[in-house]
């Protein structure tokens, strides 16, 4: 098996003076900076290089060499997105993606190694065990390559019928996701995770069911059940019940969620009130 290792000896690096680093953002950020590597965009350098926890400081000061990865936040894979060379310290910045920055934090020069540059978004490692160590010594930790992509693609839609995602993550869903979501209307089932319960609605609108998923971030969207129930968007899953067809009203749409509402029972047991 090929390790992450032997492509750094290939480019003449010696992995004790390389830190691996991989990057798992909080959720509303994920694909912003996801994307932001995978485009080699300078706000994902300049994210990479403020750092505020002492350790990592310290971890990156011992280096000459930092190793970024991005967890894909559609497969969850660790994906290589570059090597970039420490080139010494400056005084921080503000954080291109908006994150407050900590008492302490440092921000690194560096500079990126354009020979590593045709593996990104294509290399994905095996991480293993220890995802909060999310900076280590490469010296130390060989990774295995679990794949090299011919080139990078999001994977394809997996159908209405399958696709279940978490509410308060349906923006970071690749683009081409995010269209088919936005252009079909129809009926869905939102499920609170730990307590079972059940909430059937509707998508009609323009911006279609993405469009409609997208008002519950404040975890009730308006609903006065879900409202009393107090949870947070993240609690919930979303799943499609029902597409209807281009030629559907609005009045379609609803006859057909009223009838998914007597099926599932959720206006006995459950979060619908009419």
């Amino acid at each position: 098996m090929l390790t992450f290792n032997q492509l750094l000896r290939a480019g003449s690096l010696d992995p004790a003076n390389v830190r691996l680093v991989r990057h798992k953002p909080s959720r509303h950020k994920h694909r912003a900076i996801f994307d932001a590597a995978m485009r080699s965009d300078g706000a994902f350098r300049e994210y990479q290089e403020m750092q505020g926890s002492t350790q990592v400081v310290s971890q990156f000061r011992a280096a000459k060499h930092l190793a970024g990865f991005v967890v894909d936040p559609t497969t969850k894979q660790t994906v290589f997105m570059g090597v970039w060379d420490l080139l010494g310290e400056r005084p921080p910045t503000v954080d291109p993606f908006g994150t407050p920055l900590r008492p302490g934090t440092v921000a690194f020069e560096t500079r990126s190694r354009s020979e590593f540059d045709r593996y990104r978004g294509r290399l994905v490692i095996g991480w293993g065990d220890g995802e909060r160590a999310w900076v280590q010594r490469a010296d130390l930790q060989d990774k295995p390559i679990i794949e090299l992509r011919k080139h990078y693609e999001d994977p394809a839609f997996p159908g209405f019928m399958v696709f279940q995602h978490a509410l308060d993550q349906v923006e970071t869903v690749p683009v081409s996701w995010a269209e088919v979501l936005r252009n079909a209307r129809g009926v869905y089932l939102l499920v609170h995770r730990e307590r079972g319960d059940q909430y059937v609605g509707s998508a009609y609108g323009e911006g279609g069911f993405l469009g409609r998923w997208v008002s519950y971030a404040d975890g009730h969207g308006g609903n006065v059940a879900m409202r009393e129930l107090g949870a947070p968007a993240e609690a919930y899953d979303v799943a499609v019940l029902e597409v209807v067809g281009s030629d559907a009203t609005v009045e379609d749409v609803f006859k057909r969620e009223a009838l998914w509402k007597t099926k599932l029972g959720t206006r006995v047991k459950g979060l619908n009130r009419n």
